[in-house]
């Protein structure tokens, strides 16, 4: 029954993705500074909120080979749902470096989904769906495969972001 309900909200979330309004700019009042708030795309990412942070740490992470070339062989019939803040210095730093192992690899963007959170973790208007997930820290990066997940990296990897996500996908 877990499994059924896991499924059918990812299914409600990525059906959700195309109405909603990408890579939304908001002013968090705790901080009193201008975040991304819901549903983000690399656009969002690369744009003036979070680009000094996204552009930089892409170009200066450099992953380790090995362990892209056996996260190439797994494929890429899977999905990871990204839950971050953009005000957040962990996001800050994995983000970018999340992105870089992607692209290395030829991991579709198509599979991965954004969510931007505020200092509170909410996305207002959307609480039911952030309260699913069960986000306490950011970022957490969600894997899975056929609507069951398989498993989280959350805030910072154990070993390095390459190797935990390795680690998850070698358990398909």
């Amino acid at each position: 029954m877990y499994k059924a309900t896991i499924f059918i909200a990812m299914m409600a979330f990525m059906l959700n993705i195309q109405a909603q309004e990408l890579n939304k700019i908001m002013l968090d009042t705790n901080i009193q500074k201008e975040v991304l708030i819901g549903d983000c795309n690399r656009d969002g990412l690369e744009g003036p909120i979070f680009s000094e942070y996204f552009i930089g740490g892409y170009a200066g992470y450099n992953a380790d080979p090995e362990v892209v070339e056996m996260l190439e062989s797994h494929g890429h019939d899977y999905t990871i749902v990204i839950v971050m803040g953009s005000w957040c210095g962990d996001s800050q730093d994995q983000v970018p470096r999340f992105f870089k192992i992607a692209d290395t690899f030829g991991f579709p963007e198509e599979n991965i989904r954004i969510i931007c959170v505020d200092r509170k973790k909410h996305w207002p208007g959307n609480e039911d769906e952030i309260a699913l997930l069960n986000i306490e820290l950011v970022p957490t990066f969600i894997f899975y495969r056929d609507g069951e997940e398989l498993g989280r990296i959350i805030e910072t990897p154990a070993n390095t972001l390459e190797v935990d996500w390795l680690k998850i996908v070698e358990n398909l």
